[in-house]
């Protein structure tokens, strides 16, 4: 990039073509800018790169996520029953587009009175203990 020259950098569809790829692969932003930095027209600044490779990074976004999207409903929709991703790929869906909350239910049940529960805790420590236990 020339310095003295005060045109507008062109865009290059090489440096967006690669911007996609890495977008897609999961690679961080900060990654993409320096492994460009070798092409002709590199953007020098993230404001510049966002400018005008912004809009390639979105669509390569937008592409994985619809890609990843139409795989989890169509799992949730059409999965074995059986596969625990079937399960999985159900709740994702519920959890994200329905507000869904799984909610856990605990079912408690009285065992005797205090009296006969505390009693028995230390009849059990007692004999953990090793000591003798009279039961009535």
């Amino acid at each position: 990039m020339n310095s003295m020259n005060n045109h507008a950098l062109p865009y290059n569809p090489e440096i967006a073509k690669k911007v996609k790829e890495q977008v897609r692969a999961g690679v961080p932003v900060r990654t993409i800018f320096a492994s460009i930095q070798q092409y002709a027209n590199a953007p020098g600044s993230y404001s510049t790169f966002y400018k005008l490779y912004g809009p390639s990074m979105e669509e390569a976004r937008a592409s994985m996520i619809t890609a990843i999207g139409n795989r989890v409903v169509d799992q949730a929709l059409n999965g074995d029953p059986k596969e625990g991703s079937t399960f999985k790929s159900q709740e994702l869906y519920l959890r994200t587009q329905a507000s869904w909350t799984p909610k856990e239910t605990v079912e408690t049940r009285e065992v005797g009175t205090d009296e006969e529960e505390s009693e028995s805790a230390i009849n059990a420590l007692m004999k953990a203990l090793g000591k003798d236990v009279d039961e009535d």
